[in-house]
């Protein structure tokens, strides 16, 4: 029994054991599934990590080819702004080698061209030696026919004609060529004469290119009747030949005329005045041309229009169109004896107040009124570069100029006085036309005289005539009081600059009503004590 036990034992066990080997058997064939996914997962992982390794590196080389290639982009931009500085110093050099060798051309061929004009004039100068004057001159019982004043006249006319020719002909002449005779009307006589002034006057060229720069030139033909025979003439001399200064004066012509005119003016540019005297324009397009070239001519300073307008015009406009076309560079403007009348108008100061370049402006022998010369005084306030107003032969009262006179020397009180108008002197009725109580002494300047005062001596001037009035009245210590105690100096050095001691260049002189500097010292010491005190205090 018990064998039989055992071997039912075994065969158990066997079977048991088969089983669990049975069962072994599946396991291990789902671990070793599972471990070839995990070495597989793994392999790929491995794979993936080397990738990523890989890439990293490549990145990483990239990055550092991007550095290398930033730093080489740094070192061409670099190379780059020092070639671009080197390429401006280059052009700046070669732009200042080119101004240099475009000052050293210009200057030789200056100095080429004024040895050729001076060769030129030398010949011309060595052929006009064998030139003589061969325009016929009539008996002198040929004038005689015609009248005694005009015989006269054209007598004085042939002589100067003949004169200036020669002068332009053999070198002789200054530069200005001026003919003035009196009220001489054309005779066919005068054309061979006018033919030689004509061809000297083209001839002359060369000698105005051998004077010395800045050097005036003028060409002046004053009271002769001029056809259109002898424009036609001028003209073609004028082509070559030019002027800084061109006056027409009574010479009778017309639309012709001031074409004539026109067309020189627009040709010439170096002229720098220019004017006509009693030569009439009958229209405003002719003032229009006039002011486009005055306004587009480079050198054109002072214009005058003296008794031009004709008919036609209206003085006002005119006077508008010429200013307002020079506002920024005319010098100088003369329109007298043009019937001006502004009605009203306010365009005279409105202009002067803005304190234009304008030196002079003279409009005598107009239809100006008290209210104009009240508007331009209140202008006159606010200006400082006019030096020349003429008013006179308007239709102005003692209110008016009385206005102007305020404006120049307001004679009220010191500070009046100084804050006058010290620049601008205003012509005032004389002689005969002198106004009854006005008083002129203590103006800005005379209109003949060589010279304009210094403003800042006019002014001290003015101060020293009003202490000297109140001087002499003893009354200066009652105004002592108005008077700034910052002012005192000034004063002391306004005795001084009047003093009978010191009298600086240019200074305008003492006048019959000033008193001795010493008296007004002695005003000022004496009784301005307080003032002085509180001076010295300041200063101190």
């Amino acid at each position: 029994m018990s064998s039989n036990n055992t071997n039912n034992t075994k065969k158990r066990r066997v079977g048991k054991e088969g089983d669990n080997d049975g069962a072994s058997g599946g396991e291990r064939q789902v671990d070793r599934s599972v471990r070839d996914e995990l070495k597989s997962l793994s392999s790929h992982m491995t794979s993936m990590m080397e990738h990523s390794r890989m890439q990293t590196q490549n990145m990483t080389n990239m990055m550092q080819m991007m550095q290398g290639m930033q730093g080489e982009i740094t070192r061409l931009t670099e190379k780059c702004d020092r070639m671009e500085k080197s390429i401006e110093v280059m052009n700046e050099s070669q732009n200042k080698m080119q101004v240099t060798q475009n000052t050293i051309s210009e200057n030789m061929n200056s100095r080429f061209d004024d040895v050729d004009n001076e060769q030129k004039y030398q010949l011309v100068l060595l052929r006009n030696q064998q030139w003589n004057y061969s325009a016929p001159r009539p008996p002198a019982t040929y004038w005689y026919t015609i009248g005694e004043d005009e015989g006269s006249a054209a007598t004085g006319f042939l002589t100067q004609i003949k004169q200036r020719t020669e002068e332009m002909r053999y070198g002789t002449s200054n530069g200005n060529v001026v003919i003035d005779v009196f009220d001489l009307p054309y005779n066919e006589a005068f054309l061979p004469h006018w033919q030689e002034f004509a061809n000297a006057l083209e001839q002359h060229h060369h000698s105005l290119k051998c004077l010395p720069k800045d050097t005036e030139t003028k060409l002046s033909l004053c009271d002769m009747e001029l056809p259109d025979t002898v424009l036609d003439l001028l003209s073609k001399a004028l082509e070559s030949t030019q002027f800084t200064k061109f006056g027409l004066q009574n010479n009778s012509f017309g639309q012709k005329g001031i074409e004539f005119v026109l067309n020189y003016l627009k040709t010439n540019q170096i002229m720098k005045e220019f004017g006509l005297f009693v030569n009439t324009i009958d229209n405003m397009e002719q003032i229009k041309q006039l002011c486009e070239i005055v306004e587009e001519h480079p050198n054109i300073e002072d214009v005058s229009l003296d008794e031009c307008r004709g008919e036609g015009l209206n003085g006002y406009e005119m006077l508008q169109m010429i200013m307002n076309a020079g506002k920024y560079k005319l010098n100088g403007v003369d329109l007298s004896n043009n019937n001006i009348s502004t009605g009203g108008g306010t365009f005279i100061s409105d202009f002067l107040a803005c304190n234009p370049m304008l030196q002079y402006l003279r409009l005598s022998h107009n239809q100006l009124d008290d209210n104009d010369a009240i508007a331009i005084a209140g202008a006159l306030k606010h200006n400082t570069n006019l030096e020349t107003l003429d008013l006179a032969n308007n239709n102005i009262s003692k209110s008016g100029w009385e206005a102007l006179r305020k404006t120049e020397f307001d004679d009220t009180s010191l500070n009046s006085a100084a804050d006058s108008n010290h620049t601008c002197y205003v012509k005032y009725p004389s002689g005969d036309d002198e106004i009854e109580g006005l008083d002129t002494s203590q103006m800005n300047g005379n209109l003949d005289s060589d010279f304009t005062f210094f403003s800042e001596c006019v002014r001290q001037k003015k101060v020293y005539s009003v202490l000297s009035t109140r001087n002499r009245l003893c009354s200066n210590v009652g105004h002592f009081d108005e008077v700034p105690v910052e002012f005192l100096p000034e004063m002391l050095r306004t005795f001084q600059q009047y003093s009978n001691y010191h009298v600086p260049e240019h200074t305008p002189s003492q006048g019959t009503n000033d008193v001795n500097p010493l008296s007004l010292v002695f005003e000022v010491c004496r009784y301005w004590d307080k003032s002085l005190a509180v001076y010295e205090l300041l200063s101190s």
